[in-house]
């Protein structure tokens, strides 16, 4: 089993710019959920760390947060499922 703790600013911040420390050349979203979709692990739980709401303008980053929650509980209820 895993536990996930996904860092929010491993994004690049042109999917992510609420974050305290900027990663240029981050990893897209895209690829974040391929990872997850990709898990071949039993995901025990997780978190999503380092979002900074005063930087978060239009809300983007408090989506991509949220999108990654749903993609992370949608993967432990199918792992669920199929055990």
């Amino acid at each position: 089993p895993i536990y996930i703790t996904f860092d929010l600013d491993a994004l690049d911040p042109a999917y992510a710019p609420a974050v305290n420390h900027w990663e240029p050349g981050g990893m897209s979203f895209r690829y974040a959920l391929d990872v997850i979709h990709n898990l071949k692990r039993r995901i025990v739980g997780a978190d999503v760390v380092e979002y900074n709401p005063d930087r978060d303008v239009h809300g983007m980053t408090a989506m991509i947060a949220a999108k990654l929650v749903r993609e992370i509980s949608a993967n432990i209820i199918i792992q669920s499922k199929q055990s």
